[in-house]
């Protein structure tokens, strides 16, 4: 509300009288919850006054509290470009990137708000565990008993736990492990990170941090089972542990529970898809992975996984659109290149898939994936009439393949 009322005193001060009217309207408007008639009158704002930043970002705010975060995004973009510091629609914009699934995108703007529990949801999703770790951690002191922020502070120590012990393991195959169980309980899993960021391969402080990320995460996922039985992160959680026991009927219904429960929590409807398709149940997992692609559709995860299994199903015509959304959400990835030219083979695309191949091969001359490129435009060439084209890629694919078996 404090941002729309100084937004209309700037109206009141720069704009025309016409402007000022349809300013003065979508903000009532925005106040009564209409958001309908908000966006009309915010939109008709930035065609009379197009280099207006306010006008911008409240036809984005509109549109966000309306529920249209595609809407939302390019006018709270255009509303940064016109004006980098608006800080509120920093904020807004990032929260409706990590809604969409781009959380990449959402970073360097919820960055600027300094918002913790936001920023850790951000960083947990690009990867980036420390930080989320050390974010989650400081939103965890103001909210303890949070439910989602603790499944998800639960969930980076996992992860966090998962790679130092990887790291452990690939550095220090023969490290017998340290004695000091004292010395690792007196320092908690933020010390360690800390401590980690300025000496990243130090076997004890890996294998302390290891300990202790696990121990966090356990105590976070056990808090909200114990706090939040009924919840749906509760089932959630649970049907987590039911797949690392591989009791994959129970995890099937902890997964339906917890959608029937909040059927719009990021991130279920792929993990249900895929304890679904691991199962051999591709047409219920297809359902899962699309209703996941169309309630996060910048999540490049979510698309690929459709793409694959309807690419399975045969449906490929549908699963090279899926890489195609993905080929523009993540360009120049070899994988996504790969799969895109399958699909488009499959789907009798020709000039897609050899574009897709021959693209791949630009970036990656030397991988698996470039000999699986070399083979499907030596079979595309073959089909085509081509053979000495044919027959190129053919030895192309036969380098490749002798050189990975020495």
């Amino acid at each position: 509300m404090i941002f729309t009322f100084l937004t209309v005193c700037f109206f009141l001060q720069s704009f025309t009288p016409e402007v000022i009217e349809h300013a003065q309207a979508g903000a009532a408007a925005q106040q009564a919850g209409h958001y309908d008639i908000a966006i009309k009158e915010f939109r008709k704002v930035v065609e009379l006054q197009p280099n207006s930043a306010s006008g911008h970002a409240n036809l984005g705010d509109a549109c966000f509290q309306n529920g249209e975060y595609e809407a939302a995004i390019p006018e709270l973009e255009e509303a940064l470009r016109l004006n980098p510091k608006l800080m509120g629609t920093h904020q807004m914009l990032g929260v409706a990137l990590l809604v969409e699934g781009n959380a990449t995108a959402a970073l360097p703007h919820l960055e600027q708000t300094h918002t913790p529990e936001l920023l850790g949801l951000a960083y947990l999703e690009t990867g980036k565990l420390g930080s989320a770790i050390m974010a989650l951690h400081a939103a965890l002191e103001r909210q303890p008993n949070d439910p989602d922020l603790l499944y998800y502070f639960g969930r980076a120590t996992a992860l966090a736990a998962d790679k130092t012990q990887r790291q452990l393991s690939t550095l220090y195959p023969k490290w017998a492990g340290a004695k000091d169980a004292e010395r690792k309980l007196r320092r908690d899993v933020v010390t360690l990170q800390g401590e980690l960021a300025k000496t990243p391969n130090d076997p004890e402080l890996l294998y302390d941090f290891h300990e202790a990320a696990a121990l966090e995460s356990r105590k976070a996922f056990d808090q909200i089972l114990e706090r939040n039985a009924g919840s749906a992160r509760a089932h959630q959680v649970m049907a987590e542990r039911d797949v690392e026991d591989q009791r994959f009927g129970d995890a099937k219904r902890e997964y339906a529970e917890a959608l029937r429960l909040k059927p719009y929590t990021s991130g279920v409807h792929l993990a249900f898809g895929n304890v679904l398709a691991s199962q051999g149940d591709w047409t219920a997992a297809i359902t899962q992975f699309q209703l996941e692609a169309q309630m996060r559709p910048q999540d490049a995860a979510a698309l690929y996984r459709l793409g694959s299994a309807l690419l399975r199903e045969g449906q490929a015509r549908q699963a090279a659109a899926a890489f195609a959304q993905v080929d523009k959400l993540r360009p120049n990835t070899p994988e996504v290149l790969l799969a895109l030219g399958n699909a488009s083979m499959a789907a009798s695309d020709f000039i897609d898939a050899k574009q897709s191949w021959q693209k791949l091969l630009t970036i990656d001359q030397e991988s698996e994936l470039a000999a699986q490129a070399h083979m499907g435009l030596s079979t595309l060439f073959r089909s085509a009439g081509r053979a000495a084209e044919a027959d190129s890629e053919l030895a192309a694919y036969q380098k490749l393949t002798t050189q990975g078996k020495h």
